[in-house]
């Protein structure tokens, strides 16, 4: 089995103003999706990122420069990631494809670890 992993994009204030139970709501989506995919052998493991902003480490002209991310002009940050199983991208495509990420926000990139360097 491969392993890839589900990077979990969103606006920066999707969650923003949602009341307590929508939240809850949502939460219990995305718990069940993880409980059946780890019953199943699928679901490997994940974070909810916080949403705040993060900060970009650039190197350059010998030196290191720390600024916040993300900036304000983006449309999406990473929200979170999730690692799943599966026999190659069409499988994890398919998996992906019931993430109940794509039911709350619209957009969800699939990438595959690179196992040679676990």
């Amino acid at each position: 089995m491969r392993h890839f992993a589900l990077l979990l994009n969103h606006a920066p204030d999707r969650y923003t103003g949602l009341s307590h139970d929508s939240m809850m709501d949502i939460i219990k989506d995305y718990v069940a999706w993880v409980e059946d995919l780890s019953a199943k052998g699928i679901y490997q493991g994940g974070h909810k990122l916080i949403d705040t902003p993060g900060q970009t480490l650039t190197c350059a002209d010998g030196g290191i420069t720390v600024t916040d991310a993300p900036f304000a002009e983006v449309s999406e940050i990473l929200g979170g990631l999730m690692i799943i199983a599966a026999e190659d991208m069409d499988a994890a495509t398919a998996i992906a494809k019931t993430c109940p990420h794509l039911v709350h926000n619209s957009t969800l990139e699939i990438r595959e670890v690179d196992q040679q360097v676990e």
